[in-house]
């Protein structure tokens, strides 16, 4: 299937644009009410930061963290695999768990980079918060394809086995981890890719390829769709394949998913995107995988539909049945959810929606944010105050409570 449009092309530039700038996303503002604090959010998160004075101190620590740098000692593959890791902003302060996402080549930093901004910037409301792992290949992401000689896959066959053995119940011990995963890989990476799915389509949930290099051992590949472990598969996995029809994968893309088409088993499901003139592993690839696997994550726009707590718990309870893992609202629609419900007057049912919120995220500043504002608009103005200042415990530097705090 060809997409025309360049459909997010220009957010994913403006998120590469920032990286390299080390550059803070400025955020939309809400409408203002006359009878509640001013809030400039987006998403009923983040406020808005003003551009600092001349006379502002400098900040010691970074406007945009991209995560941390660590290392597994590897006996599967006899070496130390570098590893970039990306927490999601909410991971301090909530008890949830949360999915993974494995990247390959995450030695490519503004790629890695991307990935890490995109999933903070749609973790807000567009998808679930996830957890980013990054595997540098910094031998470059042909060690992950068959020798060229006699097409022997004893190095890729090793690193399933690593990711099996090693990696997985590595950062599953390490860190607060759902029972969901997905691996996403471009060019030579996207083959491996693909290679797992068919050797061991139960180690990841879903599989994403930009630019796969399918031209690697076609015959064995489509041996694999025929009788390989795939085709008796029967819990829910997806593959999705992005490539663009100016480098050269179109026939070699078309006769894998022929294949894979005529024999793939009932619980397999697949989408193949075929954009128009932009390169080797486009730059909007990881969006479009992201949303085509969460299609319906969010439907609530609470300034047009008031909804009700127990909807929004109910759809989330279907999309965790959906994917086989708990998936809790974010606090960002929580807070909306919340915010316009105090606009409505109903402030029994805005408190129970901010217990709720703490409940959930425990340590979440929105969570007290939001209670604060529910003690204000009742006029318990102390109970607000203390509510407010917890907000500034956790974070200091969080404007928006420090605004409502002084106009009390």
């Amino acid at each position: 299937m060809k997409i025309y449009s360049m459909q997010k092309l220009h957010f994913i530039l403006i998120l590469v644009f920032a990286v390299f700038l080390n550059a803070c996303t400025t955020k939309k503002q809400v409408s203002k009410n006359n009878d509640l604090p001013t809030i400039e959010k987006t998403h009923g998160v983040t406020p808005e930061v003003s551009a600092p004075s001349m006379k502002s101190k400098e900040r010691s620590e970074p406007a945009v963290t991209l995560g941390e740098i660590s290392s597994l000692q590897s006996k599967v593959l006899n070496k130390t695999i570098p590893l970039s890791i990306h927490l999601p902003a909410n991971y301090d302060s909530s008890r949830k768990t949360y999915p993974v996402l494995y990247m390959l080549g995450s030695d490519y930093r503004a790629r890695f980079a991307m990935l890490a901004s995109t999933l903070d910037y749609m973790g807000e409301g567009q998808i679930p918060e996830m957890i980013l792992i990054g595997i540098d290949l910094p031998e470059g992401n042909s060690v992950l394809l068959p020798t060229w000689e006699n097409q022997d896959t004893t190095i890729p066959d090793n690193y399933i086995n690593f990711f099996e053995t090693e990696l997985i119940p590595h950062v599953d011990k390490n860190y607060r981890t759902a029972s969901f995963k997905v691996l996403f890989g471009g060019s030579n990476s996207g083959f491996f890719t693909v290679y797992t799915l068919l050797n061991n389509p139960l180690l990841f949930n879903g599989y994403f390829a930009s630019s796969p290099s399918l031209y690697n051992i076609p015959t064995e590949l489509q041996q694999k769709i025929k009788s390989g472990p795939l085709k008796t598969l029967s819990e829910n996995r997806f593959l999705h394949v992005i490539y663009s029809d100016d480098e050269g994968l179109t026939n070699d893309v078309s006769e894998f998913t022929r294949v894979l088409a005529a024999h793939k088993p009932e619980s397999f499901t697949y989408k193949v995107d075929e954009l128009v003139n932009q390169g080797h592993v486009p730059a909007m690839d990881f969006t479009q995988f992201l949303l085509t696997l969460y299609p319906d994550y969010n439907p609530f726009n609470f300034r047009e539909n008031l909804e009700s707590l127990d909807k929004v718990k109910q759809h989330f309870d279907r999309l965790s049945k959906r994917y086989g893992y708990e998936i809790q609202p974010p606090i960002s629609v929580i807070f909306d959810l919340g915010f316009v419900t105090i606009r409505s007057k109903n402030l029994i049912a805005a408190e129970e929606i901010f217990q709720y919120s703490l409940k959930v995220y425990p340590e979440g500043k929105d969570s007290y944010l939001g209670m604060g504002l529910v003690r204000q608009t009742q006029g318990q103005l102390e109970s607000a105050k203390a509510m407010y200042e917890k907000a500034l415990t956790i974070d200091p530097d969080f404007s928006l409570a420090k605004r409502w705090l002084q106009r009390l």
